[in-house]
């Protein structure tokens, strides 16, 4: 049996292991990054998901080091970019894990953000209430392992690809909208007042 993750404390990063800790589906919505290749995108995708109470990143590949990862970077220890080490943004949870799937019970709903013919168009997409998006690299596609586990697929209308950070915006983004203008009810975010 795997253990439950311990408490999180703001402004922690977790490095795990493949047979490491299960999270529960409370910490729904969480995003999933296969490889990104720039740290500045993974920054970026921090003040999203703090911006739309998203609280977990996890990120395969080692193209972009995990702060604790002192062999990535000449025996230096890593400086996150400045978007990942702004204090309002430090309820965010940063894994870096190359079995992300492995971390979540069956009660989430992984969904793929990829141009696929079975895709779902985002402006009639219906969130599904434990929702985990997965995004591919900037300069590649979700790998198929990854798609395996996915259960519905998503694609953003637009006639130029997004960077990594603006997809993670825009799905966040119409999740919130979708929850406020009363088409979801579930959520951390239908209790809260937005002005």
């Amino acid at each position: 049996m795997k253990e439950r993750m311990p408490e999180f404390i703001a402004g922690d990063t977790v490095k795990v292991r493949k047979e490491d800790q299960l999270y529960e589906k409370s910490r729904t919505p969480a995003i999933i990054m296969h490889n990104p290749k720039y740290p500045h995108n993974v920054g970026a995708a921090v003040r999203a998901c703090s911006c739309f109470d998203a609280d977990l990143i996890i990120w395969s590949g080692n193209r972009v080091p995990h702060p604790d990862d002192t062999k990535a970077t000449a025996n230096k220890k890593y400086r996150l970019p400045r978007e990942e080490r702004m204090k309002g943004y430090n309820h965010v949870e940063l894994v870096n894990d190359d079995y992300p799937f492995n971390r979540f019970s069956k009660d989430v709903t992984p969904v793929a953000v990829e141009v696929r013919d079975n895709s779902e168009v985002l402006p009639h997409f219906v969130h599904p209430e434990n929702p985990v998006y997965v995004f591919g690299p900037e300069d590649g596609s979700i790998p198929q392992i990854y798609l395996k586990h996915c259960q519905r697929f998503l694609i953003i209308p637009s006639p130029f690809c997004l960077n990594l950070a603006a997809a993670i915006y825009v799905v966040l983004y119409d999740r919130m909208a979708k929850i406020i203008r009363g088409e979801a009810t579930y959520g951390k975010e239908a209790n809260r007042v937005y002005g």
